[in-house]
């Protein structure tokens, strides 16, 4: 059933189907919303009573790259450094709650040549998380670049 949400007179929102519309309002700090709500869950087709926890930071970029900057695409990256091969700081816009976070990281094996690629988070800040690539040519590990490298931090 469509309706009007007023106070003192004033429609404020509309209801049609289960949705219901804002117009134009100033929603007040009395209003709380939790990412483990249904509303919430359904909106990201999640289901099930585990929380849900969020992508905080990504980043895809390019490791072979003289200017990486902010890669292909990302959110809540300001920058990548190249710190040498295969080893890159990762700096956030916006700093993490603590250093508590989970960084993965995955990268284009095929694009180095390798027999398989060895990829760890290292230095693990509030503003930052150090990445580093080595490469299996032989029976040795060494540095190594790929030419597509995505990271994300869940928190």
């Amino acid at each position: 059933m469509a309706g009007e949400i007023q106070l003192n007179s004033t429609s404020f929102a509309s209801e049609s189907g289960g949705t219901i519309t804002i117009n134009n309002a100033t929603v007040g700090s009395a209003v709380a919303m939790s990412a483990n709500q249904a509303c919430v869950k359904t909106a990201m087709n999640a289901s099930g009573s585990a929380p849900i926890y969020a992508c905080r930071a990504w980043i895809n970029f390019d490791g072979t790259s003289a200017s990486i900057g902010t890669g292909r695409a990302n959110g809540n990256v300001s920058g990548v450094t190249d710190n040498g091969t295969g080893n890159y700081t990762i700096t956030f816009s916006t700093a993490m709650p603590d250093a508590n976070y989970c960084a993965v990281a995955i990268n284009d094996l095929s694009s180095n040549g390798a027999w398989y690629v060895v990829s760890y988070m290292t230095s693990l800040t509030t503003t930052s998380v150090q990445y580093r690539n080595n490469s299996h040519y032989d029976s040795n590990l060494n540095p190594a670049d790929c030419a597509t490298i995505s990271c994300c931090v869940l928190r």
